[in-house]
């Protein structure tokens, strides 16, 4: 989104359009400015990441998921769910990323920043990827500007520093749309073609998102009518998605699938929705993301400006988005519209700048062609005005967000190297880190626990953990946990949620639980052991509180010390990966 640059040509009886044809004919120079910009980018993205790199873990689930899964990859050979007391087949995230995940831990990786690296070294190449991609449309220096404006983008900057598998799918996402462009019309077709082929089968194995980017890439192949290409992504593809959706059938229930029909997956009590309900929430997701998910992931900051900035960013993506298509259907023209009617049709409580990650290069693209095209016919040097000019409109505040990003992360490292790896977080998060820590020397062996981060309290400990029912009935709780044989469950202050349903079942059946440990300057967080119905009793009402008795010896000794607290900066589930 920068002026300046020419456009690629292709040599003489290409068969794709100018922009998607051979270079044979273009000037060295040409060639130089392209792979200098391409280095500059490289270090320029580099240095964005790691001035904003957050060495302090997620407090999210799927980042303790996914190194769970790694784990058991590692340590099993299988893809299951070691974290919960069933101990089932995993289904819903694809294996990719956690495969990594468990190269690097074979190769003796064992701290949060360790793994954290991955990602961002997976944006540095999207970025690249992005600028290699729009090269070929663009020419290096609009190319340049797109990519740039990738980099700095607040959401591609924000999930740089996560064990998430994000970054990954967006790199090979925009490295399959490079290799089928390149491979077309080029002298090495066949290896590029099956270069992309296969970076579209990663990304859909590293994130279900992929499939509009294989529906894309199949359908491009139709239409070009190379159908030896569509029937290697036929064999190549569909053989083990086919097999990865049996897989998913023969466990659960129609995983993302059912979820979709529901009014909020997070609270199946919400109910399902009709074509009706999916209607309003298509045109709710419209909303949301054009006038707050893409711009605020873009400059970091919400708001009616940001929210201009959105529908003019839109308008314009979608201008060059139909100037492309008239010229000539390629997999990111069919892709763009796919996977946003994927996002679109998903429930509101999942969108996010997370999901948009991968439309930032489109847009930009499309946008940037637009612009260039409209401003031409008015005057030949004004793209190169307009070009600058819409670059400083979404880089400026985009490097504000940056560089509070950037000073954050500092502040945190500082108190992470002071305090451990969970200390930005507060005593809250702490004191569920610190019980955990306690579970994983203290706890008898084959002990499960009910948590409000089941993931996490698995990573931090290696005792099992489910989420407790989030019902206000105690019988749900208690018949629960004698389904899958836990007998303990943390009431913790993490947020509302236990204290409303955990403190809701101990407040009706004081008999049905006792105290392990408390844990926290206050003691406020507590272990509870889970009472059977022919053992002991255990607390008592008094007045309008509750009175827990000290669980039994075979609970765990309160005054044990562990291993592992929150000032621990490995991760305690590797530990014995180690000799």
């Amino acid at each position: 989104m920068t002026g300046g640059g020419s456009n690629a040509t292709s040599s003489p009886g290409a068969g794709a359009s100018g922009r998607l044809g051979t270079r044979h004919d273009e000037a060295p120079s040409l060639s130089r400015t392209r792979w200098i910009l391409a280095g500059v980018l490289t270090l320029v993205s580099s240095g964005v990441v790691m001035g904003a790199f957050n060495p302090a873990p997620h407090t999210g689930g799927d980042n303790a998921g996914y190194l769970a899964l790694a784990h058991s990859l590692l340590t099993t050979g299988s893809y299951t769910e070691l974290f919960d007391p069933a101990g089932l087949p995993h289904t819903k995230y694809p294996p990719v990323f956690p495969l990594l995940l468990a190269g690097l831990m074979a190769v003796g990786v064992r701290s949060w920043v360790g793994f954290k690296v991955l990602a961002a070294i997976a944006t540095v190449v999207a970025s690249l990827a992005s600028y290699l991609w729009a090269e070929r449309r663009v020419g290096p220096v609009w190319a340049l500007g797109i990519s740039l404006a990738v980099t700095l983008s607040s959401a591609v900057v924000y999930y740089s520093h996560w064990i998430l598998s994000d970054p990954v799918f967006v790199a090979l996402t925009v490295l399959a749309l490079w290799a089928l462009e390149r491979g077309e019309g080029s002298g090495a077709s066949g290896r590029w073609m099956v270069a992309g082929i296969a970076a579209a089968g990663l990304a859909y194995f590293t994130r279900s998102a992929g499939l509009p980017l294989v529906v894309a890439v199949a359908g491009w192949l139709a239409l070009r009518r190379r159908w030896k290409s569509l029937a290697l992504t036929a064999t190549g593809l569909g053989a083990p998605m086919a097999l990865w959706l049996l897989r998913s059938r023969s466990v659960a229930a129609g995983g993302y699938v059912s979820e979709l029909w529901m009014a909020n997956p997070y609270d199946p009590s919400a109910g399902r929705v009709g074509v009706g309900g999916l209607l309003e929430r298509v045109m709710a997701n419209a909303v949301g993301y054009v006038g707050t998910h893409i711009p605020s992931g873009i400059v970091g900051t919400s708001g009616f400006a940001v929210a201009v900035l959105g529908v003019a960013l839109m308008a314009l993506a979608i201008t060059g988005w139909l100037r492309a298509t008239r010229k000539s259907v390629g997999p990111a023209e069919l892709f763009l519209p796919l996977y946003l009617g994927l996002i679109l049709l998903w429930p509101e409580v999942w969108s996010g700048d997370r999901f948009a990650l991968p439309l930032y290069p489109l847009l930009f693209l499309y946008a940037a062609s637009a612009l260039r095209a409209v401003t031409r016919r008015i005057g030949p040097r004004l793209p190169s005005v307009a070009g600058a000019g819409a670059f400083l409109v979404v880089a400026l505040p985009a490097l504000g967000s940056w560089a509070q990003a950037a000073e954050d992360a500092a502040m945190c490292g500082e108190r992470v190297r002071a305090a451990g790896s969970f200390s930005c977080y507060g005593p809250r998060v702490v004191a569920f880190v610190d019980a955990a820590g306690w579970a994983a020397d203290r706890l008898p062996e084959r002990s499960g626990v009910m948590s409000r981060k089941p993931r996490l309290f698995y990573v931090l400990s290696g005792v099992p953990s489910r989420t407790f029912p989030f019902s206000d009935d105690p019988r749900e709780l208690l018949a629960s946990a004698e389904d899958v044989g836990v007998t303990y469950v943390l009431l913790d202050e993490w947020d509302s949620l236990a204290g409303r349903y955990v403190g809701a079942a101990v407040q009706a059946r004081p008999d049905a639980f006792c105290a392990v440990r408390g844990f926290g300057s206050s003691d406020r967080t507590l272990l509870l052991g889970i009472l059977s119905e022919d053992g002991p009793g255990g607390g008592e009402r008094e007045g309008s509180g509750v009175i827990l008795d000290s669980c039994p010896a075979s609970f765990g000794d309160p005054a044990g010390i562990s291993r592992y607290s929150s000032v621990t900066t490995s991760i305690p589930l590797l530990d014995g990966l180690d000799p």
